[in-house]
């Protein structure tokens, strides 16, 4: 049985360095969009990603990028595809 799964991924600058935040997880697609609409007034960035998962194995079937604000780096979206 496939698990949907919701987090926002906040950015931050490091070092002149655009990195990712402590992941922020959400129990719904809704509350998943408005939880990046708020981070996203405050973050430099912020990704709500969403995760189709196998309950049992854990294995990955889809990640998506639902929603952006701000500032993403480019390679995020190649990197959350590799997993």
């Amino acid at each position: 049985m496939n698990v949907d799964t919701f987090f926002l991924q906040p950015f931050k600058t490091h070092r002149k360095k655009l990195v990712p935040a402590q992941r922020v997880p959400a129990k719904t697609k809704h509350h998943a969009l408005n939880e990046g609409e708020r981070l996203g007034r405050t973050a430099e960035g912020v990704a709500v990603v969403h995760v189709v998962a196998d309950d049992e194995t854990g294995e990955v079937a889809s990640i998506d990028v639902l929603a952006r604000h701000g500032v993403i780096p480019e390679e995020f979206e190649e990197q959350i595809r590799a997993l």
